[in-house]
């Protein structure tokens, strides 16, 4: 075994040796400043979560640059209502004008310059199309209108007109009562409505960032095929009452960017890139100032005094004390476990921002010290640092001991598997039928069976023997991992203010200084991560050499620790504190490595670029459609949020697809802001999406000639697996599978969402164009019904409720809003230029400011707001100074009449909605978190596979070694020849791992949101069961920490001695090391993950779940339960192992006296201990017990929602051959 030293250095440092390497490792790593900031920081903690006031309206209202935007918005605002004042510009915007200042509002200049401008462009192209498409419905319905019904229509008109007082006025009336109707105009209208409807709401679907310019869209075409059919003739100017009021708008705010605080694109994303690394400050602040309230009920006066001197138990107080200060951890666990979920929530909005904005970097103008591709760089090595961070929560699990065995709650103690069995069938334990309660459902809890029971006493029992209570290891823990979280979070506000160097036009402080901070703190971080590895961690040892020496005074340590059977696996089971703070310190090793690349990253183009920013010209443009046009990187600027977005539910066509799972999920977000590249390949599959690696970007370049003749070479494409069909073959099959793709598509999610939305407007549009109601619908302007029915459109029944509220919220407190402006400045008359703008100027300061800085849940409501403020001023306005046929009122009585129409759209779209069948928002959760476990499978069958794979190449190696010629010393070309398939394997495989986990956290964290909204919906057949989908919503993150941290471990085998950026850990060489592949041999037989039977289990558990999660179908009783077959396939494998190696040196030759150290035996000693590797062996080891019970837990969750198919009397059949089994192994000595 190794060990770090030999003879005294290998002891634990004494109390007195540690506080005084403390103090100077403290010296090290902290400084003045950093004590200061560090102070500053908890005060700032302390103020925000004790404040009433939300953060986001908090840090807006004091925030410079936010009033800057403020001032920007708000000058373009209220410079496009000012424009319809004057009577001039009021004539020449129309009945409209207010649709400017409203269009500021919805799409306010907040946006970077570049993002401004490309959304409006989008929203200017939506309307031209519309306007397009309704003037050629207006040219179609021109030919199709009946001449001789035209003739008499206008007849008639003018003689009614001739005896009118106002004949001009009698004529007008007598249009828009409609008077010039024709059926055949108004049919085809009508079809040239729908046709637009169809297309819009699909590309809303498909192509969610261009939510904006369809809904603009249908704006104009609504005005074009609603108004059109009232004419005699086709009118095709009717589109300029909208755009008349866009172009000025544009030219507003367009001015407003380039003149008033302008910002570039880079410059946003650095300050989006800065407020991540500050939650990720945050997130190291929770668990500094958790773990040190973890360490305050540790009293080490009172701990165990008698036990170092005579070595006796404790007594009972002194063991109610320790479970009282071990309940409290939990307590704080669950506090600082539900603070990081919240954090972790933020991290993936603000990832969700960059991410868009990432796509578009380098396509502009900027100055800057470094270039897009810096920014992009530090984005990826970003992603490792969130990653790392939500690791560390498996530590905080632990401790809160949400599973294992040592948790109370996972387990019923009272469970007999011989129980009479009446209600089998009716709410029974396993039962297919369930009685209806109102009483809140209580936790799942997993039965005690004789195997998990005989585990759990062996546990609290190994436990109670080792006299080593977690409230100490905890208070050990944290002054372990004080310093290095410190140091990481001084990493993080250096990069921050670096970063904030680059964003000041005037510098705070020389650049040099902060060149220079840089430099400090990563030398702090690499002594504090240094420290950590070698000297600190040790500590945790302390307790149990302190233990031995008491027990055994006489015996030396080193020789004398874990030297029997018993004793090892004593330790193994009963040192559950010290494997729990192992787990967090490996994973804030990796957690300070992922930081450290980071810091050097940034490092590294800090030292290029040196002391001057410069001039970089844009690039990549051509690129820019292509992004556009793909679905795969979210919108930046929120705009695809106003409906269908906000319950981020996959579609049921990607739900039900297998091959839209993580293989192009994934594989787009590993190149997620890495690459400029968006192309896909619609023709050509690979084999196995699943399978699928990202592209070798430093792969050796193709020649010309070979890539033309690629070209010329007809492309192999690859079909879905169907069982009732084989691939087409020839013309026939291919025309057959186009029409079914078209009928699929038609009668699928998203065309039957066109189709409602087209019944919806239809529903509405036709009370427009009948002769009987067509006057009532323009007098008191239905054409924003309309609208209102197709803008409230969602993909689901929760979100549909949801975003009805906030509609209707919004619409009542912008109508009262704009009433009280309205009657500020106009009073009861019809008001003046002067009032009117001097109400509004003053008004539209908060309308801007909440418009801007809302956040996402009140994003709608801030929009219905500023629109209905804008129409009841702008309308009221309008209606007293243009001469209007229609006029609807002013103030109040205005008011209450826009809130009839917005009422009277959304429940158009509400009935369209439901009937005749509603989409469930619980449905599409079931099936979101389906895919989801699917997912967490692909992702446990790719880290298997790197596992299995680089042990192949570990056998190869070893078998092309007993044929080849020992010439070169000790095999050196092989040992390097091996590690370059290592790393080339871990090369491969490492970022489609990285993606899929991205992934998986991604859609985890969408969980709360998709629960909230499942809530609100339709409840019809009975309550429903949330507290099972928060169950699983758990499960998922807990099995997903899980498969990191294995993944995590076994790529650190691979690494043996070596720390990141070559940083060697100290070593010694002896006769008792272990190579990288003795540690995995080791873990496989203690884990059983390479157990192929194991294995199997686990994947078949997997798919199992999802497709009874997908289906809602019944599982079988008589399944297997992972934990127990954990603790017998590794007790198997311990004694196949032992037997293998006893006959290996029997066959050698070899002495008994060392049998039992045979290279890769499962043995620990003290050197084991003081191993590094015996962080990521623990760690693994945990893993894998955490992914097994958490697999059974979320059996049993799924069990409880769908049923089972009940075997009765096979529990206790089960538990008598399991205790006939125990019994048996005991007789023969295996146990």
């Amino acid at each position: 075994m190794s060990t770090p030293a030999n003879g005294d250095t290998a002891q634990p440092p004494a109390t007195t040796a540690q506080a005084a390497t403390d103090e100077k490792h403290a010296s090290q790593i902290g400084t003045p400043a950093s004590a200061s900031q560090a102070k500053r920081d908890q005060l700032a903690a302390k103020s925000k979560k004790h404040s009433k006031v939300p953060s986001w309206l908090k840090d807006n209202l004091t925030s410079a640059r936010s009033w800057r935007i403020v001032a920007r918005c708000w000058v373009a605002t209220w410079a496009n209502f000012v424009l319809m004042l004057p009577g001039p510009s009021l004539r020449v915007l129309g009945q409209a004008a207010f649709f400017g200042c409203m269009l500021t509002l919805m799409i306010p200049p907040s946006f970077p310059f570049f993002f401004f401008f490309l959304a409006f462009s989008m929203l200017a192209i939506g309307a031209l199309t519309g306007w397009a498409w309704g003037c050629a419905a207006a040219a179609a319905a021109t030919r199709a209108r009946s001449m001789q019904v035209l003739q008499a229509a206008t007849q008639r008109v003018r003689s009614s007109a001739s005896s009118a007082t106002n004949p001009e006025a009698t004529a007008r009336i007598a249009l828009f009562q409609g008077e010039y109707l024709d059926v055949r105009s108004t049919a085809v209208f009508g079809i040239f409505l729908m046709l637009g409807c169809y297309f819009a709401a699909v590309l809303q679907v498909k192509l969610p960032k261009l939510k904006i310019g369809t809904i603009f869209l249908l704006i104009v075409l609504d005005i074009m095929t609603t108004y059109g059919p009232l004419f005699p003739y086709a009118r095709y100017t009717l589109g300029e009452v909208f755009m008349i009021p866009i172009g000025c708008s544009f030219a507003i705010c367009l001015a407003a960017q380039i003149l008033i605080f302008p910002e570039t694109l880079a410059y946003a994303w650095q300050l989006s890139f800065v407020r991540l690394l500050g939650s990720n400050r945050d997130l190291i602040r929770m668990h500094t100032s958790a773990l040190d309230q973890l360490s305050h009920p540790y009293d080490p006066e009172s701990h165990l005094l008698h036990i170092r001197t005579t070595g006796e138990q404790p007594s009972s107080d002194l063991l109610d004390r320790h479970r009282k200060a071990e309940d409290e951890a939990a307590t704080i666990a669950k506090s600082l476990l539900a603070d990081a979920k919240a954090n972790r929530t933020s991290v993936g909005e603000q990832n969700e921002d960059i991410n868009g904005q990432t796509v578009f970097l380098g396509m502009e103008f900027y100055r800057s010290y470094f270039s897009s591709h810096v920014m992009k760089a530090a984005l990826r090595k970003s992603r490792s640092v969130n990653l790392q961070l939500a690791l560390l929560n498996s530590f905080w699990r632990l401790i809160a001991r949400e599973f294992g065995l040592a948790d109370p709650n996972t387990f019923d103690e009272h469970w007999d598997p011989s129980k009479a069995e009446q209600g089998y069938h009716v709410d029974g334990e396993h039962g297919t039928e369930a009685l209806p309660s109102k009483q809140r459902l209580e936790p799942i809890r997993l039965h005690e069976t004789h195997t998990i029971h005989r585990a759990r006493q062996e546990l609290l029992s190994s436990e109670a023997a080792q006299q080593v209570p977690m409230s100490r290891m905890l208070n050990i823990l944290q002054r372990v991992a004080a310093p290095s979280l410190q140091a990481a979070a001084n990493s993080i506000q250096a990069v921050q203010d670096y970063f904030e160097a680059n964003l000041s036009w005037r510098q705070k402080r020389p650049i040099d200084q902060v060149l220079q901070q840089l430099h400090e703190t990563k030398t702090q971080l690499e002594s504090a991560r240094e420290c950590l590895l070698n000297d600190k961690r040790l500590e945790l040892l302390q307790p149990y050499a302190e233990h031995f020496r008491v027990l055994h005074p006489d015996l030396d340590l080193t020789e004398h620790f874990l030297q029997t059977k018993e004793s090892i696996r004593s330790f193994r089971v009963g040192a559950r504190p010290l494997h729990v703070c192992l787990v967090y310190v490996t994973n804030l090793v990796d957690a300070l490595d992922s930081v450290l690349h980071l810091h050097q990253e940034l490092l590294d183009a800090a030292d290029r670029a040196g002391s001057k920013k410069r001039i970089w010209a844009p690039k990549h443009l051509s690129r820019l459609f292509a992004i556009l046009s793909s679905d795969k990187h979210g919108s930046a600027d929120g705009l695809d949020r106003f409906g269908q977005g906000d319950g981020q539910f996959e579609r049921e066509e990607v739900i039900d697809s297998e091959s839209a799972g993580l293989s192009s999920n994934g594989t787009s977000l590993a190149d997620d802001g890495e690459s400029d590249q968006d192309s896909d390949d619609d023709d050509t599959r690979t084999p196995s999406s699943r399978s699928s690696r990202p592209g070798d970007e430093e792969k050796t370049p193709v020649s010309k000639a070979s890539q033309k003749k690629a070209k010329r070479e007809p492309k192999e494409r690859y079909y879905a697996r169907d069982p009732d069909a084989l691939p087409p073959t020839s013309i026939r099959h291919r025309l057959g599978r186009g029409v079914a793709a078209t009928y699929h598509f038609v009668t699928g999610p998203t065309g039957i969402y066109a189709l409602r939305m087209c019944i919806a407007s239809f529903a509405v549009w036709i009370t427009a164009v009948i002769p009987h109601s067509a006057g009532f619908v323009y007098q008191h302007r239905g054409i924003w019904a309309l609208i209102m029915a197709q803008t409230a459109f969602s993909l689901s029944g929760g979100e549909l409720i949801v975003t009805f509220a906030m509609r209707l919220v919004g619409t009542v407190v912008g109508l009262l809003y704009g009433a009280v402006l309205w009657y500020i400045s106009a009073g009861l008359g019809n008001g003046n230029a002067y009032g009117l703008a001097a109400a509004t100027a003053v008004g539209f300061v908060p309308l801007v400011f909440v418009r801007v800085w809302a956040p996402k849940m009140l994003l709608l409501p801030s929009i219905m707001c500023s629109v209905s403020v804008v129409l009841i001023v702008g309308y009221s306005w309008i209606d007293t100074h243009l001469q209007v046929t229609a006029n609807s009122g002013i103030g109040i009585r205005l008011a209450w009449k826009r809130t009839l129409l917005v009422i009277i759209g959304m429940a158009v779209a509400l009935i369209v909605m439901v009937f005749p069948r509603p989409v469930s928002s619980r449905f599409l959760l079931r099936k979101n978190m389906a895919k989801v476990t699917r997912q967490l499978n692909d992702l446990f069958v790719d880290v298997m596979e790197a596992w299995i794979s680089r042990n192949q190449i570990f056998s190869r190696d070893a078998q092309r070694s007993g044929f080849e010629n020992q010439v070169v010393a000790d095999g050196v070309e092989k040992d390097v020849s091996t590690s370059d398939a290592i790393h080339k394997l871990w090369q491969e495989r490492e970022a489609v791992i990285r993606a899929r986990f991205m992934t998986i956290a991604t859609e985890i964290a969408s969980y709360p949101m998709q629960i909230g909204l499942a809530t609100m919906d339709f409840h019809i057949r009975g309550r429903w069961p949330a507290e099972r989908y928060v169950e699983l919503a758990a499960i998922h993150a807990t099995i997903l920490e899980s498969l990191g941290a294995i993944v995590s471990s076994v790529r650190a085998f691979d690494q043996l001695g070596i720390a990141p950026d070559g940083d060697v850990v100290r070593r010694t060489v002896s006769t008792k090391d272990r190579s990288q592949n003795d540690w995995l041999v080791l873990l496989s037989s203690s884990t059983s993950l390479l157990d192929p039977q194991y294995l199997a289990e686990i994947c078949t558990m997997f798919d199992l779940l999802s497709k009874a999660l997908k289906n809602g179908e019944r599982l079988n009783h008589t399944s297997f339960s992972l934990l127990e077959n954990h603790f017998k396939y590794a007790h198997r494998n311990r004694n196949m192992q032992r037997f293998l190696h006893r006959q290996a040196a029997v066959d050698k030759g070899l002495a008994e006296s060392i049998q039992g150290k045979v290279q890769g035996e499962d043995i620990l000693s003290w050197s084991v201990l003081l191993d590094p590797m015996y962080l990521r062996y623990t760690t693994a080891r945990l893993a894998s017990v955490t992914l097994a019970a958490q697999l059974d837990k979320f059996k049993a969750v799924v069990q409880d929602l769908v049923g089972e198919s009940a075997l009765h009397g096979f529990d206790m059949l089960k538990e008598e051959y399991d205790q006939r089994w125990y019994r048996a192994a005991a007789a023969v000595g295996e146990l």
